[in-house]
């Protein structure tokens, strides 16, 4: 007799909310509903015969049996997504390669350099999704993602591409290319990030802790602050690699030739069984390569 298998979104549903141990970041995670998610775990446990979570709080922690499924389902979907991506790819002529990478770098690093790509490498289907989710999803759905994480983020997985070191950017005018005036740095609005604004507060504190940031408008992405500079609205930090093309044709300046490293890097996460593919191993390499040398002229 053939045993049936549950149904396998129940299976990644059960892998993101292990992960997250929290029913509600699962949802997220997954665009779904917490209560799909409380569904699909509830038809898995009765599918089992077995509870995998405890509730406790607003949290949820695994069971003993959650534990001991775990492992064996991961490799599971693992195995099944290696096997149907190497089956695929021998009958394409292009071999289709998912990325999903933070907004600003998708925007300001990686699409500028697409044509070059093609060209260097006309084997790759690129497919580009700009998110800021956390790595568990992207460990079924993404061939590679690239995250920004605190450089002491301790995970195997994980592969440091590029430490985050941020340029003081602001408009043309009325600094000079050459020269720069804190006077004149004190008296502009600073441009933070929404989801770090402690950025300023490092910054001064390096460079000058007698000055006290004026805050003009927040943004969530770098890539809205370097427009925003560019606009003359303020000064932003924006991470060398992704302010140097804008740096480079003058758009924007660092008259103060002033940084910060912020203590975050850029993080690459692909599943070992993924990197088989030489495709992907090339994509990967050029990727490191191009990063190496984004540098700010």
């Amino acid at each position: 007799m053939t045993t049936a298998y549950p149904p396998l979104k129940t299976l990644k549903t059960f892998i993101v909310a292990a992960q997250a141990a929290s029913f509600s970041h699962a949802a997220q995670q997954l665009n779904i509903t917490q209560s799909a998610v409380s569904k699909q775990i509830l038809q898995l446990e009765s599918f089992l015969g077995c509870p995998l979570f405890e509730r406790v709080g607003a949290g949820v922690v695994i069971t003993r049996a959650g534990k001991r499924y775990l492992p064996s389902v991961i490799k599971a979907m693992e195995t099944l997504q290696y096997a149907t991506a190497d089956v695929i790819q021998m009958a394409a002529t292009h071999v289709r390669v998912e990325m999903s990478l933070p907004p600003s770098m998708a925007s300001l690093w990686l699409i500028p350099r697409l044509q070059q790509l093609s060209k260097d490498y006309p084997e790759i289907e690129l497919v580009i999704r700009a998110t800021v989710t956390g790595a568990a999803v992207h460990a079924l759905d993404c061939d590679i993602a690239v995250h920004c994480l605190p450089m002491n983020s301790a995970d195997e997985q994980l592969e440091c591409l590029r430490e985050e070191n941020l340029q003081l950017v602001v408009a043309k005018e009325p600094f000079t290319e050459t020269q720069g005036d804190i006077e004149k740095l004190r008296n502009m609005k600073s441009l933070f990030h929404a989801t770090r604004p402690q950025l300023w507060q490092q910054f001064w504190l390096q460079h000058d802790d007698t000055v006290t940031p004026d805050y003009g408008p927040g943004f969530e992405h770098f890539f809205m602050a370097l427009e925003a500079a560019k606009a003359g609205v303020g000064m932003a930090l924006i991470p060398d690699f992704l302010a140097a093309s804008a740096i480079n044709e003058g758009q924007v300046v660092n008259p103060s030739g002033m940084s910060l490293r912020s203590g975050y890097g850029y993080f690459m996460f692909c599943p070992s069984y993924k990197r088989r593919t030489p495709a992907l191993e090339n994509f990967i390499e050029w990727m490191k390569l191009s990063l190496q040398h984004t540098i700010i002229e």
